[in-house]
Order: C-alpha cells, then structure tokens, then sequence
C-alpha cells in the first residue's frame, strides 16, 4: 500500500504517497530490519526465560535498566555530533504539559505492554506473542481512522484482515480441519511433549544444583 493507493488513483493523484520511490523503499528496510532485530530479541528472551525462573517484572526492570545504559551512550554521542540536542529536548518538556503528559503516558503504556508481553512468552511462546503483538496495528489503524489521522485504504483493509485471520489460526481461536494435522500427529505429539518438559525440567534442575 506504500507504492499503490487506490484511494489517490481514483482522485487523479499521479503519486501514491509523499516521497521518492527510493526514500520509501529506505522506510521499509528499516521497518523489516527493525522487525529481523526485535524476532531475535524475542526468541532469544524465550530461550533465557525456559532455561531460568525469572518474574516477568524484574525481566522488564533489567531490560530497562540496560536500555537505559544504552540509551544515554547514544545519547552522549548524538548530542557531540549534533545531530540530537537534549537540552532543547527538555526545554520542550518542561514548558509542554501536553508533551509531558504524553511521555509519561507512553512510559506506563509501554511498561505494562513489556510486561505483559514477557508474561506471554514465559507462559507460551515468542511466536504466540509476536502474532498477538502484531495484532495491535489493526487497533492503532481502527483508532487513527476513527479520529481522521489516516486515509482509507482498501489494501491496508486486506493486508489487516490477512494479518487477523493468521493471528486467529495460529492461537486456534479459528480451527480449520484442512490445517489439522492427521491423528497420528496428534498422537506422537501428546506422546512427545510431557516427556521433553521433564527431560527439560530436570536438565534445569541439575543445572541449579
């Protein structure tokens, strides 16, 4: 939808969207790389949190308290190259109420959806949490059409209904015995699994001693 808009095609607009082919294809590497970055960080948060009882709070905490660390690193070396300014930056904070309010909005939004995103991945999976995470954009869209901040889009309106009918398979809050597998898949599986956890229960618990 980023290169074909439908909506400005039947108005007579020439170009689908403000910027150069090439400045949205460098959008969209970045939005896929971002993505390629947070699926590594997840898996890999998955696997340290099977290995280790670890509260899903104190996960937040430590991931915050190095975001932290990291951040203000960054943050050092942008303000030397100028390319960022935080004096400026807090100026327009502390003379924004708005801006304040919104930050501190965002700070306790994102505490409670790290948490409970780290409490799906202890009791699930990364995967089970990536498709529940990815299922917010239809809200945020939902929400920005609602308040006028985005254009209707017929292929958005595809690609968020594709996008939730895979969320709904995969959690099987849609079953469709065509994707089922064949009973005796079942069977090895059910046979499989009680068995891998208490290998790896064990395994754990050995580790510990």
């Amino acid at each position: 939808s980023t290169y074909i808009n439908p909506m400005a095609a039947a108005h007579g607009h020439a170009q689908a969207a403000p910027g150069s082919g090439s400045g949205r294809m460098f959008g969209i590497s970045l939005c896929l790389l971002a993505q390629v970055f947070q699926a590594t960080m997840l898996v890999y948060e998955e696997k340290i949190m099977s290995q280790y009882s670890v509260p899903p709070l104190r996960v937040v905490g430590m991931e915050g308290l190095f975001g932290m660390i990291f951040g203000a690193g960054i943050l050092i070396v942008l303000n030397v190259s100028q390319v960022e300014s935080t004096p400026v930056a807090l100026h327009q904070v502390g003379h924004s109420t708005p801006l304040m309010l919104a930050i501190l909005g965002s700070i306790c939004s994102i505490a409670v959806f790290n948490f409970s995103g780290i409490t799906v991945t202890q009791k699930a999976s990364a995967v089970a949490r990536s498709t529940i995470d990815v299922s917010r954009t239809i809200l945020i869209w939902a929400v920005e059409m609602m308040l006028g901040w985005h254009g209707f889009n017929p292929l958005q309106l595809c690609g968020f209904v594709v996008l939730a009918l895979g969320t709904m398979l995969y959690n099987r809050l849609i079953v469709l015995q065509v994707l089922e597998p064949p009973p005796e898949a079942k069977d090895l599986l059910q046979k499989s699994l009680p068995i891998d956890v208490e290998k790896d229960t064990s395994e754990i618990g050995r580790a510990h001693v």
